[in-house]
């Protein structure tokens, strides 16, 4: 187990856990969602990567609106 961080949040996680498992296990995976990791926005093909011991996830959630 590892501690991140999703969103200001700690959490502990399994040490292989990807970006994309992370989201989906927090019901954040969506076409809408926008990540950075340690302050670097992470395109979306990267999501396969492999988060570290104290890594800072952010997600955005984009909503149309007027």
């Amino acid at each position: 187990m590892i501690k991140v961080y999703l969103n200001g949040k700690q959490l502990q996680v399994a040490g292989d856990i990807t970006v994309a498992a992370l989201l989906e296990q927090e019901g954040l995976l969506t076409p809408a969602a926008t990540v950075a990791v340690n302050d670097k926005l992470l395109p979306r093909q990267e999501w396969n990567c492999r988060l570290e011991e104290g890594d800072r996830v952010e997600v955005i959630i984009l909503m149309e609106g007027g």
